[in-house]
Formats: C-alpha cells, structure tokens, sequence
C-alpha cells in the first residue's frame, strides 16, 4: 500500500478499510470491479479467497480452490502424500493439552 498511497499515477482510488469479506464486496461493488486479486497480499487475503468467490466477486491470479489446497496443511499434507513428497511427520491440535 504504500508504494500505491505515495505514487498516484499507480491508481485512481485508495481504500483504508477492514480486510472482511463484507468491506471488499462493499468495494467491489461500489466500483463494479472487474475482478479482485487476493494472492499478494498475505494470510487475510488468503483467507478471504473462497468467501469472497462464493459472494460473487470475480477471483483473478490463482483459483480461491488452489489457494485454499495450499494454506489448509490437511489437504495440502494430502497432496503431497499423493505426489509422493516426503514430509515430516505432523498432526493438527485442538487444544494445549493435546499439544
């Protein structure tokens, strides 16, 4: 953001907002968007990926499916596994007594 905020032939409009599903579809519809690109900009974006596709914004770069295969360590342990990738061994906590 700040390389965008300090450089205005970057783009038309800057908004500091909440990075929610509910303040991007906001966005997007206000500016009838083409698209949103969501895979640059970290773990909150990330996240955001599948909510934003399922509330009809247009994911442009990677697919909200393969965002999701990568950031969920089950499905992407499962991949690997499939692919037969050596990984170390690991397993998911609910709660600091079974960690």
């Amino acid at each position: 953001p700040e390389t965008v905020s300090t450089d205005y032939d970057e783009c038309d409009e800057l908004y500091f907002e909440e990075i929610s599903t509910e303040r991007v579809m906001d966005i997007y519809e206000h500016e009838a968007a083409f698209g949103v690109i969501v895979s640059v900009g970290g773990q909150t974006p990330n996240n955001l990926a599948l909510p934003l596709e399922a509330a009809g914004a247009n994911i442009l770069g990677t697919k909200p499916s393969d965002i999701d295969k990568a950031e969920d360590r089950n499905k992407f342990s499962s991949i690997l596994d499939q692919i037969g990738v050596d990984q170390p061994d690991w397993r998911e906590m609910s709660s600091i007594a079974d960690a």
